[in-house]
C-alpha cells in the first residue's frame, strides 16, 4: 500500500464509533491530479460506510441474549453496506492492479457484514413468539396439530437458513486478512468475531428449540392416532402408536435438555415451557399405553384408571404454559 495513503488513515485509527466516520484525507499530495484519486477516494468512503455498517450492527445487537427485546433495525445498516459496494466498484475499476487486493478483501468484509446482518433479522424476528404460542396452544388445548407442525417447519427452514449464512460468514471471516484491513482501517475484527458467535449463540438455541418441537409435535400427531385407535379398540395399532409417541417425546426432552443448558436469557421460558409439555405428554403417552395394553387382555379395570391417568396428564400439560 502506498504509504502516503496509509498514514492519512491511520490518523483516524482508534474506537470504532471514531473510525465508523473516518474518511482518508481528499489530499494525497499536490501532484496528483483528481481524477488519479476518484479510486482512492473510492476505496476510503468504502472503508467509512462499512465501519459504520458495523457499528450499526453492535449498537443494534446490544443485548442479543434476549432477542425478542431488540429492536433491531436492519435499513441502516443494510444500506451502508449497500453503498459501500457500490464504491469498492468505482474503485475496482478506478484503481490500478496493486490495488485491486484492497478491493478484494473490504469486498469479503463486505459479505460478512451482509451475513451477520441476515441471520440478525432472523433471530430478531418478532413473530417467533407468535409460532411458539400457536404450536402451545395446539398441544395444550386446540389440537390444531398440523397447521402448528406447518409452523414449526417453515421456522425450522428458515434458522436452517440462517445457519448457512453463519457458517459463510465465519468462513469468510477466518479467512480474511487482518493486516490488511487494518491497513485500510478497518474496526477491529475482534469486536465482529465477538457479534458472530453472540449470534450464533442465540441461533443456535433456536434451532434446537425448533428440533425439539418438531419431535413434540410429532409425538402428539402418534398420541392423538393412539387414542383413536384404542377408542376403535384397535389395541395393537394403539400400543404401536403410543410407543412412537413415547419416543419422540424422549427426543424432544433429549433436545430441550440439552438447549435449556446453554439457552440464552430470551429463550429461557420458552424452554421451561417445552421441557413441562414433554415430560407430561411421555407420561401419558406411558398411560395410554399401559390402558391398551390392559384393555387387550381384558383388564377393563385396569384399562380404565390408567386411560384416566393419561387424560390427567394431559391437562397437566395444558397447564405448563400458565
Amino acid at each position: 500500500m502506498n504509504r502516503r495513503r496509509y498514514l492519512a488513515r491511520a490518523g483516524c485509527l482508534g474506537v470504532i464509533a471514531v473510525t465508523a466516520g473516518c474518511l482518508a484525507s481528499e489530499s494525497d499530495g499536490p501532484d496528483r491530479a483528481a481524477d488519479d484519486r476518484t479510486g482512492d477516494r473510492a476505496l476510503e468512503r468504502a472503508v467509512g460506510e462499512l465501519n459504520r455498517a458495523a457499528l450499526a450492527l453492535d449498537e443494534g445487537l446490544d443485548g442479543v441474549e434476549d432477542s425478542e427485546a431488540v429492536d433491531f433495525d436492519a435499513a441502516e445498516p443494510r444500506d451502508l453496506i449497500a453503498s459501500a459496494r457500490e464504491h469498492l466498484e468505482t474503485a475496482a475499476t478506478a484503481l490500478p492492479d496493486d490495488s485491486q487486493p484492497d478491493v478484494a478483501e473490504l469486498r469479503a468484509y463486505a459479505d460478512v457484514l451482509d451475513g451477520m446482518l441476515d441471520v440478525a433479522v432472523t433471530i430478531t424476528d418478532d413473530t417467533l413468539a407468535d409460532d411458539i404460542e400457536a404450536v402451545t396452544a395446539a398441544i395444550e388445548a386446540d389440537g390444531r396439530i398440523q397447521e402448528a407442525t406447518r409452523t414449526v417447519d417453515e421456522r425450522n427452514a428458515t434458522l436452517e437458513t440462517a445457519a448457512d449464512r453463519l457458517d459463510g460468514a465465519e468462513t469468510t471471516l477466518d479467512a480474511l486478512d487482518g493486516d490488511r484491513l487494518a491497513d485500510l482501517s478497518i474496526v477491529d475484527l475482534a469486536r465482529v468475531e465477538e457479534g458472530l458467535d453472540a449470534l450464533a449463540d442465540v441461533l443456535g438455541s433456536m434451532a434446537t428449540l425448533g428440533s425439539g418441537y418438531d419431535a413434540m409435535l410429532e409425538g402428539y400427531a402418534s398420541l392423538d392416532r393412539g387414542r383413536t385407535a384404542a377408542e376403535d379398540r384397535s389395541h395393537e395399532t394403539a400400543i404401536e402408536e403410543f410407543e412412537a409417541a413415547e419416543s419422540a417425546f424422549e427426543t424432544a426432552m433429549a433436545a430441550f435438555d440439552d438447549g435449556a443448558a446453554a439457552a440464552p436469557s430470551g429463550l429461557v421460558s420458552y424452554f421451561e415451557t417445552a421441557r413441562c409439555q414433554g415430560d407430561t405428554l411421555e407420561t401419558a403417552a406411558g398411560h395410554f399405553e399401559a390402558a391398551s395394553n390392559a384393555a387387550a387382555s381384558g383388564d377393563t379395570l385396569t384399562a380404565r384408571r390408567r386411560r384416566e391417568d393419561g387424560e390427567a396428564a394431559l391437562e397437566d400439560a395444558a397447564a405448563c404454559s400458565s
